[in-house]
């Protein structure tokens, strides 16, 4: 099982056939699901820098594709406002915006 840590989703990230299982999270659920690592998938240092501050925790910048395997979890830090098209936004900025955070989890699809 491998923990990620994203600002986005997309079925690209799973092999169907696949069961997905996603539940809407607090800081403290996300906070205790990496407790024991994870694997940053944070494209853009801004949303990197927020996240870093609400959870407490170093979110290097890491821009990845994964692949999520059975039994893996991706916690989603989904804004909630669609961006204007190239939009890079400031860390003031980036505070505005709300946000909430879902927990992925995904059984078969290997």
């Amino acid at each position: 099982m491998t923990v990620y840590l994203a600002n986005a989703f997309s079925l690209s990230m799973i092999t169907p056939p696949s069961t997905l299982s996603v539940i809407e999270a607090g800081e403290d659920e996300v906070k205790r699901v990496i407790t024991s690592g994870f694997v940053s998938a944070i494209g853009h240092e801004a949303t990197a820098k927020i996240i870093s501050v609400q959870l407490g925790i170093q979110v290097p910048v890491n821009r990845v594709a994964i692949k999520l395997t059975s039994s893996d979890i991706l916690a989603v830090y989904q804004l909630l406002t669609r961006l204007p098209e190239g939009k890079v936004l400031t860390d003031e900025e980036m505070k505005q915006v709300a946000a909430k955070w879902y927990l992925v989890t995904v059984q078969g699809g290997e």
